[in-house]
């Protein structure tokens, strides 16, 4: 599974000795559980744009059964950085964390909000950089705090390396690399479910300079992924992005019920077996008016619940076109041979009314 440094406290500079004071944790993406083993963390101090180095290095030493861990950095040099970040990693450097298919990241670096001389307490959001097959740099902001729904998940990361490999290495095979890498008469036109901080829909305007990706979510998720979003758009090469509310117990919006897409995506919905119907039901609804588009779901089970999605699926008419298993990083279960936890990813289409063909 993947883990993730947060910031408990976010990093407050104090004024008077020039040190940097935060309290982290490192927690899977529910927060249900910490990092199990021992670990060295290195901490730095940069400043906010240019990113160079305000300190030396320090390292703080996670040890096993620890929930928190404190993290001092200092003494800053000067007052004359206005804004500056705190960086902490595995890694003594300041690349971005590397997402592939086949190498996602055990542990995700952490780069703190801003903070100064002028206003000494960081904000709330924690910055996650990394790289994915395509090579270029990507940026996804989450927010402190115990909303899960303004977090990053596991199925979230996997799916953008998925995303980025099946791009860069199309199978003929595969109608959903045929759909990524149309580009006549036009992109394709992505709807995505539940998009919490967008990390999958943002990853796919990357990939498809001409596609056209609405991120929808319930009202407490829109400003961080407007935040993402707002980001996004300022980096060459995107595809079109808007966002909008949607909540799944409603009725489709007009704006969705006027439109046609290409591809629906959902990642790490399924976990809360009560809101599965309404999801099934959002799906059908999308699909009933755009009867070729497809559906790509990835999960990561946690809960033997979770199976009625599939059953619900069925019952809608929506069939398992394309499968695939993204194994996640343990170096606990690999060190014991135990089997390690993998995101599924569900590609989806309509089924063929024979009655219809026939006729």
């Amino acid at each position: 599974m993947v883990y993730y440094i947060r910031f408990l406290k976010p990093p407050k500079l104090d004024t008077k000795t020039g040190n940097v004071r935060a309290l982290i944790t490192i927690t899977t993406d529910l927060g249900d559980d910490f990092y199990p083993g021992n670990l060295t963390l290195h901490a730095m101090i940069i400043t906010d744009y240019w990113e160079e180095p305000m300190t030396e290095w320090h390292t703080v030493l996670w040890k096993k059964g620890m929930r928190t861990a404190w993290i001092e950095v200092g003494k800053l040099p000067s007052r004359g950085t206005k804004f500056m970040r705190l960086l902490v990693s595995t890694q003594c450097t300041e690349v971005a964390d590397t997402v592939l298919l086949n190498d996602l990241p055990e542990i995700l670096s952490a780069r703190s909000d801003t903070f100064g001389w002028d206003d000494p307490q960081a904000g709330n959001k924690i910055e996650r950089r990394y790289k994915t097959a395509q090579g270029e740099g990507r940026s996804i902001y989450e927010q402190t705090g115990e909303s899960i729904a303004r977090h990053i998940w596991d199925a979230g990361i996997a799916l953008a390396a998925f995303l980025s490999d099946i791009v860069l290495h199309p199978q003929p095979t595969s109608h959903l690399a045929m759909t990524l890498t149309r580009t006549t008469p036009h992109g394709p036109k992505i709807l995505e479910l539940g998009s919490g901080c967008g990390i999958v829909g943002l990853e796919i305007a990357h990939l498809c300079p001409i596609s056209d990706v609405l991120l929808t979510d319930l009202p407490e998720a829109m400003a961080i992924m407007d935040y993402n979003v707002s980001k996004a758009r300022k980096s060459s090469g995107t595809g079109k992005i808007t966002t909008a509310t949607l909540d799944w117990d409603d009725a489709l919006p007009e704006f969705i019920r006027q439109g046609q897409c290409d591809l629906v995506m959902v990642s790490d919905c399924t976990y809360n077996c009560d809101s599965i119907p309404a999801l099934v039901k959002t799906l059908a609804a999308v699909i009933e008016r755009s009867p070729p588009a497809l559906v790509v779901v990835a999960m990561k089970v946690r809960h033997d619940s979770e199976a009625v999605f599939f059953d619900l699926m069925a019952k809608a008419g929506l069939i398992k076109a394309e499968n695939y298993a993204i194994l996640l990083p343990d170096q606990q279960r690999a060190d014991t041979e135990q089997a390690l936890e993998a995101v599924d990813v569900y590609v989806f289409r309509k089924e063929k009314d024979e009655r219809a063909d026939r006729s």
